[in-house]
């Protein structure tokens, strides 16, 4: 009789255990983007899916990117990262002027203004 209640206190045990790692760190942040057209809002969301990206919405009047993503599978750096690599600075990371240059002329935030 007593295999019953620690069978049971093992199956509670691995219950918890499962449950909490089946719930995901899912986080959402506002980053703010440099950018200007709606050409620049495609690449910007495109550039900040990947990995653990959610839901990913830049907006031109704004310039802020409103990013929910999973803390387990990518980070807040990773997405400023890959949004960078295409030319676009962002709150904490700046561009290169290589990744910079290869933008479109109408997208060039730094030379004309929002359109």
């Amino acid at each position: 009789m007593k295999i019953i209640p620690s069978f049971l206190a093992l199956f509670m045990i691995m219950s918890i255990s499962y449950s909490s790692k089946a719930q995901s760190k899912v986080t959402q942040d506002t980053i703010m983007v440099e950018g200007i057209c709606e050409m620049c809002k495609t690449r910007i969301e495109e550039a900040a899916y990947g990995k653990g990206v959610k839901f990913a919405e830049w907006t031109n009047a704004t310039s802020q990117l409103i990013v929910a993503y999973n803390t387990e599978k990518t980070s807040l750096e990773d997405i400023e990262a890959r949004i960078t690599k295409k030319g676009h600075t962002t709150s904490h990371k700046e561009a290169t002027k290589e990744d910079y240059e290869t933008l479109p002329d109408c997208c060039r935030y730094e030379q004309l203004e929002k359109h």
